[in-house]
């Protein structure tokens, strides 16, 4: 029964399932790898972003520091 099921078997379908299977696990590769970049890129936009806005914050502290000591100012001189 094997011989049957081995002599039905057409090797240039065989030749073109391995080239598709090839160009297939090729495009897969290719994706994680886009992927994998894709991540390690939005990880250091967020931690830019993080240190940006901890920046941000520490320039706010400093203008309502320096509005405090400006209308202080003002007070004192009237």
């Amino acid at each position: 029964m094997e011989n049957n099921e081995n002599k039905n078997v057409d090797p240039k379908r065989i030749k073109y399932l391995q080239e598709s299977f090839d160009i297939s696990m090729k495009t897969l590769e290719r994706h994680i790898a886009e992927s994998v970049t894709n991540k390690m890129k939005l990880d250091s936009l967020k931690d830019d972003l993080k240190e940006a806005n901890e920046k941000l914050i520490e320039a706010e502290r400093c203008m309502d520091e320096l509005k405090t000591d400006i209308e202080n100012t003002i007070i004192n001189k009237n």
